[in-house]
């Protein structure tokens, strides 16, 4: 694969990954890194920096033969500093990753919310490219939102609008990793699933220790892996309902590693949104990007390629098919 390339990084909850994106929006040359949050903010901050010199190492080149550098964020960031201003993780508050990275790459680097990254993928490839009143919903560990308005994210006055994952749903809810209870994530996610299926293996129920597995038995016929996945999609629905009342979006494109079991939680999530929503914004269309893993990683580059003077980066990049 030729060049020339981007360079995103995408940090999770618990990991970190980087990849080599070009103009036709082809990821190469990716690394994955667990990330232990325990060691501390520096060691961590490190870590993105490895992550991304494995990355060029592996593809033979140095740091001067990137055209732009762009790292998500799990939250919302200021976008003048880079400074995670809102997170579900705590950890993250505060942090600033962008130092390291600029210190590595001896250049600016863009940091941007997963939330918002994902939406300004959806706004740059696939279907709903080039679309306003655009939502993108990041579901991993946890949930994040970006709303496309103008051809530019919906920010808010502190920097920190679309924390839809912390809308409480439930009264009485969950712990959520917030500090509050009953919040949209602490119910639904990748986070909340293994935290079920933790609590149903410790009271002997004969279920897998991870999502995936689940996901696995679901395609399989197991019917209780099957109920599982519909409620979550329920459970999806319900704020996904909220976003649609509150905001009317044209299109919703989902995307994150849980939505790589796209299809098990599909129609109970899109049952239950257009159900509870109201009128018009029932209409709006919802589809999954195609590699929903990759969501976060194409929308940095497009927005590190945009901040960097390159906004026409990507012209060559072919719609990326939803589904």
């Amino acid at each position: 694969m030729k060049g020339p390339f981007v360079m995103a990084v995408d940090v999770g909850v618990s990991n970190v990954k980087a990849a080599l994106i070009d103009r036709h929006a082809n990821l190469a040359f990716r690394e994955r890194r667990d990330l232990d949050l325990e060691q501390g903010q520096s060691v961590v901050a490190r870590e993105l920096v490895e992550a991304c010199r494995g990355v060029l190492n592996a593809a033979d080149l140095t740091t001067r033969d990137v055209k732009a550098v762009g790292c998500a964020m799990p939250g919302c960031v200021h976008p003048e500093d880079g400074v995670v201003v809102a997170s579900a993780t705590q950890f993250w508050l505060g942090v600033d990753v962008r130092a390291p990275l600029e210190a590595a790459f001896e250049r600016p680097v863009h940091i941007e919310g997963d939330g918002n990254a994902a939406a300004i993928a959806a706004y740059h490839f696939g279907p709903t490219q080039g679309q306003n009143h655009l939502l993108g919903l990041n579901i991993g560990t946890g949930i994040n939102c970006g709303f496309i308005l103008n051809g530019k994210p919906l920010r808010g006055s502190g920097q920190a609008a679309m924390e839809a994952g912390h809308m409480p749903l439930f009264a009485d809810g969950k712990d959520c990793s917030c500090g509050r209870k009953g919040c949209w994530e602490a119910h639904a996610g990748g986070g909340a699933l293994r935290r079920l299926l933790a609590d149903a293996r410790a009271q002997g129920q004969p279920l897998p220790e991870l999502p995936e597995n689940l996901a696995d038995r679901a395609r399989s016929g197991d019917s209780a892996a099957i109920k599982i996945w519909s409620q979550q999609g329920e459970i999806l629905g319900l704020g996904l309902a909220v976003l649609l009342n509150v905001l009317n979006p044209k299109s919703v494109v989902i995307g994150g590693g849980f939505a790589e079991s796209w299809s098990l939680f599909r129609s109970s999530m899109i049952k239950t949104a257009r159900g509870r929503s109201l009128g018009r914004n029932a209409e709006s269309a919802m589809i999954c990007f195609q590699e929903p893993e990759t969501m976060s990683l194409l929308g940095v580059a497009a927005a590190a390629s945009a901040a960097q003077g390159r906004a026409d980066f990507f012209v060559d990049a072919p719609g990326l098919i939803g589904r």
